[in-house]
């Protein structure tokens, strides 16, 4: 009988024979698994960390720019006025009654409805560049008027904390965006 020898096998790792053992060290693709394991917990922890730290005056004060936005976008869906009353702690939106052209707040909506700031939070309203004396809760009446044809009446909202920080809002008479600057004193 004839024997054959078979040749020797090649390893997928490019050894030729079992004897050269792979020596200490980490592969291409375990280094970009780990890199990238470090990076999705890098990633979570960021954001946990940012829905913790968020700032409650910060939060207050986009709250009211979007829902004056969203206010300018329901007097062209209505295509009818809306306004905006402040008063001492807070703020509120009124719709004019058809009938007597009485403004009435909006009581029903949630978002256009009237809103309370907390109370370690003090609110200084601008018009025409004067600051306004805020009204309580009870005489609240409309103050900003927005037109379904965009304009409105230009105001500065700024809002204050115990550690003198401020941060303020700002709508010209056209209805845009000016100012939504957070300042140190």
């Amino acid at each position: 009988q004839i024997s054959v020898k078979a040749p020797p096998m090649i390893s997928v790792a490019g050894c030729y024979n079992n004897k050269h053992k792979r020596q200490g060290g980490f592969s291409l693709l375990e280094m970009l698994i780990v890199i990238l394991v470090v990076g999705l917990l890098y990633s979570f922890a960021g954001s946990m960390l940012t829905l913790s730290v968020s700032d409650p005056m910060t939060t207050e004060v986009d709250r009211l720019r979007e829902r004056v936005q969203l206010a300018q976008d329901e007097t062209l869906v209505r295509s009818q006025p809306l306004a905006l009353g402040f008063y001492e702690h807070g703020y509120g939106f009124f719709v004019q009654n058809a009938e007597n052209q009485q403004w009435q707040p909006l009581k029903q909506d949630d978002l256009l409805g009237v809103h309370a700031i907390p109370d370690n939070f003090e609110q200084v309203l601008f018009l025409q560049g004067q600051a306004v004396r805020l009204p309580a809760e009870k005489a609240l009446q409309p103050q900003v008027f927005i037109l379904p044809t965009g304009e409105m009446m230009g105001f500065e909202w700024q809002l204050l904390d115990s550690k003198s920080r401020k941060s303020s809002v700002q709508f010209d008479t056209s209805g845009r965006l000016v100012d939504a600057a957070n300042k140190e004193n």
